[in-house]
């Protein structure tokens, strides 16, 4: 089975992502920070990562440079309301593998699901 952690500091996101994630096979890990996010890629090595990005205490940006720096390649979804064309230019140059704007279109996530998860 694999495992997939949902790092995002709004309940009601985490909520949302997990009712979409119920379609799956997944065991499924929280983090409502970054900080608590980063803790858990270390202990977990998680199979996928679902990532918010402005959030306190460690911000998306802040653990997709860890990841790379750490040569972590875990595939990671960014889930964010910022959806501008820096922002998801940035995001893919720090590694992440997609890009799934806010509000969640259920299509759209499940098809990034899909593609890293086949």
């Amino acid at each position: 089975m694999k495992k997939v952690l949902i790092v995002d500091d709004a309940l009601e996101s985490r909520v949302t992502i997990k009712k979409l994630l119920s379609l799956y096979n997944f065991q499924i890990l929280e983090a409502s920070d970054g900080l608590e996010g980063w803790k858990l890629i270390v202990k977990e090595k998680p199979d996928l990562i679902l990532l918010d990005l402005y959030m306190p205490n460690k911000d998306g940006f802040e653990i997709l440079k860890e990841l790379k720096e750490e040569w972590l390649d875990i595939p990671v979804i960014i889930l964010s309301g910022d959806h501008s064309l820096n922002t998801i230019e940035a995001c893919l140059g720090y590694g992440a593998s997609a890009f799934v704007a806010k509000p969640l279109i259920k299509e759209d996530f499940n098809n990034a699901i899909k593609t890293l998860c086949a």
